[in-house]
């Protein structure tokens, strides 16, 4: 193509600019172009011109569920409203296999219902509602600021220090064993051995977190972890522990968390950008599972 056919196609194309009338349809304008400038029919054009926009539609809504791990394991509290009024209808807003729990909860503008959500229902949640004709309802999502705990059952993952990717930590098929392989505490097995740094280890901080009594008075014990390394985030303003070698060691104390109502204190104070993982924690001569 020379540049007087380019000359010529950019002339064509801007007589087909779209005219500024807020009722127009952008559509009109690409089908016309089409079907001049191309010598399609106006129902070939229109089709065609149908099938573009689907495709732009889908890539955007593809584009949108692409999110970090991150976000799509950080939890919500949906309130059931509008559309999305009862447990059941964010199961199919969601897609979502079981029906979610629901919680109800007052305060001074009056009593509510939610459901817990992740951040994929999230997504699947917005994109479900974008495709509902006639509504302009804007769901209510608020993030449960607490740390992430996801301890799988049948792998060693989440471990701190480990790859749990590496063949030598993965876990290997039950008929090769004598017997089924432990994998270290499960999410709901308490009382369970925490182990603190930083300002977690300090005892009237730590009683004032869990609302103990004041005859009540939580032991902390000294301990290490092996395959740690200390970090800082938020400019050195806070620590915190990520893997490292398997010769590097962090002192800090060890707690028996007695209770869920416990760690759920402990994982609110320490907010989503922290996450519960599995240790093993030193203490004296003996080694426990943390």
């Amino acid at each position: 193509m020379d540049l007087f056919d380019e000359v010529e196609n950019l002339a064509i194309s801007a007589a087909y600019d779209e005219p500024e009338d807020d009722n127009y349809d952008p559509s009109q304008g690409k089908i016309k172009m089409f079907h001049e400038r191309f010598g399609y029919t106006y129902d070939q054009a229109a089709e065609l011109v149908g099938i573009t926009q689907n495709i732009k539609n889908a890539a955007a809504t593809t584009q949108q569920a692409i999110i970090s791990p991150a976000q799509a394991r950080t939890i919500y509290a949906l309130k059931l409203d509008g559309p999305i009024s009862t447990p059941q209808k964010v199961q199919i807003a969601a897609n979502l296999p079981v029906v979610p729990e629901s919680y109800h909860g007052s305060s001074e503008g009056g009593d509510a219902a939610f459901c817990k959500v992740d951040g994929r229902s999230k997504i699947a949640i917005e994109n479900w509602l974008s495709t509902q004709k006639e509504t302009t309802f804007r769901p209510l999502f608020v993030p449960e600021g607490r740390a992430y705990k996801e301890l799988c059952p049948d792998s060693l993952y989440p471990t701190l220090g480990k790859d749990t990717t590496l063949p030598q930590h993965r876990p290997q098929s039950l008929h090769l064993l004598e017997q089924a392989p432990s994998f270290g505490r499960t999410s709901t097995q308490f009382p369970a051995w925490y182990f603190f740094y930083g300002t977690l280890a300090d005892v009237p901080k730590l009683r004032s977190l869990l609302s103990l009594s004041e005859d009540e008075m939580p032991v902390l014990h000294e301990a290490s972890v092996m395959g740690a390394t200390m970090k800082s985030w938020g400019l050195g303003k806070y620590n915190a522990l990520v893997n490292g070698p398997e010769s590097s060691c962090v002192k800090g104390s060890a707690y028996l968390v007695v209770s869920e109502e416990h760690e759920d204190a402990l994982r609110k104070y320490e907010t989503s950008a922290y996450e519960v993982v599995r240790c093993l924690i030193q203490m004296h001569d003996a080694v426990v599972e943390g």
